[in-house]
């Protein structure tokens, strides 16, 4: 298990650091949208309103395109947050998801939530 490859100290740094990040997406994606469900991909963009005019409509559709790819990516790495968290609480951090090796931790350093090693 990762127990044995990382000490603990390393775990619980990593671990803070994850919910430091969850805090952060959450935050941006609530302001970015609302909530429409219980899972960490449940927002919604938000629509923002320019105006009526002919021009107003095409930024505010514009816009909210932009919001979307925004949200969608932030809504994916909340995923990567939140199920390396739930690796650290099953003992599996730090160990590649498919071929369960370890991962180096020097990748683990930059990348918290790293699911595999290159």
């Amino acid at each position: 298990m990762a127990k044995d490859v990382f000490d603990k100290q390393f775990i619980a740094s990593q671990k803070a650091r994850l919910e430091a990040e969850k805090a952060r997406l959450e935050a941006e994606l609530a302001r970015n949208g609302k909530k429409v469900g219980s899972g960490a991909g449940d927002y919604a963009p938000a629509y923002q309103d320019y105006g009526t005019d002919e021009e107003s409509n095409a930024a505010e559709y514009a816009q909210f395109e932009t919001n979307i790819a925004i949200e969608q990516g932030q809504e994916q790495e909340l995923g990567r947050v939140l199920r390396a968290l739930e690796r650290i609480e099953k003992g599996s951090y730090g160990l590649d998801v498919s071929t369960g090796k370890p991962i180096n931790r020097k990748r683990l350093e930059v990348f918290p939530a790293a699911e595999a090693d290159i």
